[in-house]
């Protein structure tokens, strides 16, 4: 199991901006709705990261905006999540996506980090949702 150290040192912030920017375009928008301006600014200092979780208005049967939590992430928050998934004892997912994590860490270089790629939209979902919410949640 790597060090928390290891983890800062191979996961870093482009990589998590990375896992983020993933989960953003498809990984999480089944249960994430966009920011609201206020939501965005209420963003604490050192905080990077605006994720509501929530409903959002349907473009074809309308409804309201239901936010059913307001989280605020940073890089710490995401290498933590990470790390949680890569152990091999983790009990959060099954073996296809605990894989696509070990593939991640195991493809890791000095120049790059981990190797993002292997971080498909379904991961970086997980990723953010145990970052988030502290658990795998949805999906």
């Amino acid at each position: 199991m790597p060090t928390v150290e290891q983890i800062k040192t191979y996961l870093t912030d482009a990589s998590a901006q990375d896992i983020i920017d993933t989960a953003a375009y498809g990984g999480i928008t089944y249960w994430a709705i966009e920011p609201s301006e206020e939501e965005y600014a209420g963003r604490p200092e050192g905080k990077r990261w605006t994720i509501v979780e929530g409903d959002g208005v349907c473009r074809f049967f309308g409804g309201k905006r239901e936010v059913h939590g307001v989280h605020y992430l940073d890089g710490d928050d995401i290498r933590q999540a990470y790390a949680k998934l890569l152990d091999l004892d983790q009990q959060y997912v099954n073996q296809e996506y605990h894989g696509y994590i070990v593939e991640s860490w195991m493809d890791r270089d000095e120049k790059q980090g981990i190797d993002a790629g292997h971080i498909d939209a379904g991961t970086a979902d997980i990723i953010v949702q145990l970052a988030a919410l502290g658990e795998v949640r949805y999906g």
